[in-house]
Order: structure tokens, then sequence, then C-alpha cells
């Protein structure tokens, strides 16, 4: 829930989940970075733990401290990343821009703690969401295919670390 008392959720469209929808959620996952190199077999499962959202532009769908834990996977549209500034202001500075193809939120599916940032949607999007009981349901019900998203995760976690300890670098340099 953000500080409001209302969930992202309730700005969405629900376009379809689960094994209703696994066929279109599994093509849609196909296009996204974490899921290259994976079976179409083992997308397909992992397909049936997730739901598929539009999102109107100026909608939340992380909200920094907030305690649900959930991640998305952008199918279409675009997303800030905003990070409060710190001290007494309310204020967001944009970190990132999150495009077609890449995930945010999975720090908070994996550790349980609140999101670190908000993502805001720039223009309508498609997204697909993993909530931590469903991705739980998977690590339980389907071992190897969570293994290799958790894996795939810890990649992708990584490679940004990389990237942002080298723009920390060149920060501290100036």
């Amino acid at each position: 829930m953000g500080p409001n008392g209302k969930s992202c959720f309730d700005d969405l469209e629900l376009l379809g989940s689960g094994t209703s929808y696994t066929t279109e959620i599994a093509d849609m996952l196909e296009r996204a970075d974490m899921f290259r190199n994976m079976s179409r077999a083992e997308v397909d499962v992992f397909a049936r733990y997730v739901q598929a959202y539009k999102a109107p532009a100026g909608v939340e769908v992380l909200i920094e401290g907030d305690r649900e834990s959930y991640m998305f996977v952008v199918v279409e549209g675009k997303l800030d990343i905003l990070k409060k500034s710190g001290g007494e202001s309310d204020e967001k500075k944009k970190i990132a821009t999150v495009r077609s193809g890449k995930t945010i939120g999975e720090m908070s599916l994996l550790d349980g703690l609140p999101h670190s940032a908000t993502a805001v949607v720039l223009e309508p999007a498609v997204l697909l969401l993993v909530t931590k009981s469903h991705f739980d349901r998977l690590l339980k019900e389907q071992p190897e295919v969570g293994l290799r998203i958790v894996h795939k995760m810890a990649t992708l976690m990584s490679l940004r670390l990389r990237q942002t300890s080298g723009v920390l670098i060149d920060y501290l340099k100036d």
C-alpha cells in the first residue's frame, strides 16, 4: 500500500493471468532480457505464475518504502525510476528510465525488504506482475525453473551494481 492507503494495482487494468492467459504472457516474457536463453518450456512454466496489466501514464507502480514485494517485467512503455533525495524534503530525483524488456522490483521480491525507489509510468505500458506469493509458489512447485529465474535476477542485479559503481566512481572523481 502506498502512503495514502491506495495500492498501485487500483489504477491498473488486468489483461489476463495464470493458465487462462499463459501463451500470451509467455510470448511477452520471451521479449524481456531476463528470459533470453531460456527454453520456451521454462518460460511457459513461469508464465503460469504471472499476471499481465495495462498501466496508464502517471501511475506509480512501485513506491519507495512500500513493503509489498513484487516485481514487474516491462513489456511496452517507459517508466522513470525516482529516489527520494534525503533530508526533510520529499523531493525525488530521477535515477533511471526503464524501457521495454527490463524488470523492476526484483530486489524486493528476493529479499522481502521495502522497495528502494519509486517507478512512475511515463507512457502507457504493459507490465507483467510477479508477486512474492506467486514467486514463492513457483520455487516450491517448479524449483528448477525457479532457480533459473533467481540466477537470472542475480546476474541482472550484479550488472546493475557494476554500472552504478562505475557511475559512483566517476562522480567521486569530480
